[in-house]
């Protein structure tokens, strides 16, 4: 009897705790599920204020990027590419030309794999996004390589000649005065047109947005590195100061110093002292790659928040064509892209007050006129995407020539 009744007990004690561990797996999966509702509440509302913050704004369906097809084949059609061949001198074995061979060269890889996209600056320091007379003198190709995550930046020299898409005053000027007179879509179309890109994304930023995400990030380290360069420099913040109604202190010497909102903007607008154009472009790739260095950290710390809040206060002064969810996903994966390059475009260039045909003709004051485009443009596909055999269109190839005709005034 006994023996039953122990045993009785300690079936209903299996029961009880059975049962017990049911109500506690069942709370567990409660609170998960309390705990990712609220996430998922917390990231919709963080969606919500984005959306609300910043100007989306589709690129007209017409605007020019370039094939794969179209860049291999040389013809500017789809028909698949004709190959390319090379004449190699044979020789014996004491090295002598004996003869020659046609080899057949490999085809342009293309852009298939990269995702790329025209980073904007307005030169307007203002909380708007204001237009009209503004001119874009931040003009950056960010390339993504899709499957690493691996990131080049390219900075376009903004006196830098290119051919105009219609709606500009002349067919050829500088490449900051395309949105000027005919907005974004052209802009990117002259881009892709011009280079040889299938740029499909943009994101237009002015100084304030940039100097907003800098504060909320905590400051972005950067150097002065001499008198010269201090003086241009709190001239400049003096007047993005004025501008964006924020406020940074002047500098008093030459350093290192964790620079505040307006600090980096004012420091990234200089380009006397030395640095001109090619220094210029170069510092504002140096901030860039170190703010998506500083967000990665402060992700790396699990501050979620603070990396969503500077999305949210940049994008109050952004256009972009970029969805809701691409800036959402692109600001909480910042840990998974890195910079591993950057360069300007053109590199070998000819500038001054008056070159060749250009004041003359069109009317412009120091142009900066690559001295071979074509070449520049096959060095700029093997520098974003590693492609050795790429080879411009004949648009391409007609524009470099008329350049060369212009910059030597025949």
């Amino acid at each position: 009897m006994r023996t039953d009744n122990q045993k009785r007990k300690k079936k209903k004690a299996e029961i009880g705790d059975e049962a017990g561990m049911k109500r506690r797996r069942r709370s567990v999966i409660i609170v998960m599920a309390e705990t990712v509702l609220l996430l998922l509440l917390a990231i919709t509302a963080y969606g919500t204020r984005i959306l609300t913050s910043y100007d989306y704004e589709e690129l007209s369906p017409t605007i020019y990027r370039e094939t794969s097809d179209e860049a291999a084949s040389n013809k500017g059609s789809t028909a698949a590419p004709e190959p390319r061949t090379t004449i190699v001198d044979e020789t014996n074995e004491e090295g002598v030309v004996i003869g020659t061979s046609v080899e057949e060269l490999p085809v342009s890889t293309g852009m298939s794999g990269y995702r790329n996209i025209l980073l904007l600056g307005l030169d307007e320091r203002s909380q708007g996004m204001e237009e009209n007379g503004v001119q874009t003198d931040v003009m950056m190709i960010l390339s993504i390589n899709n499957e690493t995550g691996d990131m080049k930046m390219v900075s376009v020299l903004r006196d830098t000649i290119m051919k105009m898409e219609d709606g500009c005053n002349t067919a050829y000027n500088k490449a900051n005065h395309q949105f000027t007179y005919s907005g974004i879509s052209d802009t990117v179309s002259m881009v892709n047109r011009n280079l040889g890109l299938d740029i499909a994304e943009y994101v237009l930023v002015n100084w304030y947005g940039v100097a907003m995400v800098v504060d909320t990030l905590g400051g972005i380290e950067m150097t002065i590195p001499n008198d010269q360069i201090l003086w241009y420099f709190n001239g400049y913040l003096t007047d993005v100061n004025e501008k964006t109604g924020m406020w940074s202190p002047q500098l008093p010497a030459p350093g290192t110093y964790l620079m505040r909102g307006t600090q980096l903007v004012a420091y990234c607008r200089i380009r006397y002292g030395g640095y001109n154009d090619t220094g210029r472009t170069q510092n504002q790739r140096e901030a860039v790659t170190k703010m998506l260095q500083k967000g990665k950290d402060v992700l790396a710390a699990g501050e979620i928040n603070q990396v969503l809040q500077a999305a949210e206060l940049g994008l109050s002064s952004v256009r972009t064509n970029l969805t809701l969810p691409e800036v959402l996903y692109m600001a909480t994966e910042l840990g998974d892209y890195n910079i591993v390059g950057s360069s300007q475009f053109p590199q070998e260039y000819t500038t001054s007050k008056f070159v060749g045909n250009y004041k003359g003709k069109y009317n412009i004051d120091d142009p900066l006129v690559a001295n071979d485009f074509a070449q520049e443009v096959r060095n700029l596909h093997q520098f974003l995407f590693d492609d050795p055999y790429y080879e411009p269109s004949d648009f391409v190839k007609n524009v470099s020539y008329q350049m060369y005709l212009d910059r030597t005034g025949q």
